[in-house]
């Protein structure tokens, strides 16, 4: 399994807890669009979903393969282009 680092700075900022991260990638309604890779030229991914409380969250994540490691770099209320893909995406 891989270890899960968080970009503190971002997530504090954004007012969301690593609680809600882990409840959005164990959502089965949440889904992953990827994104440009990072300026070192890892693969990334948006996860976009729900929270328990009915948040919907964009969550970043920059993958490290050599370290076996998942970064997450970004999180915050998901904006108006992902919310709207959730939701076209819920009611398919």
């Amino acid at each position: 399994m891989s270890t899960i680092t968080f970009e503190e700075a971002n997530i504090k900022k954004n007012g969301v807890t690593e609680t809600e991260i882990k409840e959005v990638f164990e959502s089965d309604l949440s889904f992953a669009e990827d994104i440009t890779p990072s300026a070192r030229g890892n693969d990334r991914t948006m996860i976009i979903g729900w929270t328990f409380a009915g948040r919907v969250l964009e969550i970043g994540i920059e993958y490290f393969e050599v370290e076996d490691r998942e970064h997450i770099f970004h999180a915050m209320d998901a904006g108006k282009n992902f919310k709207q893909v959730f939701e076209r995406r819920l009611k398919s």
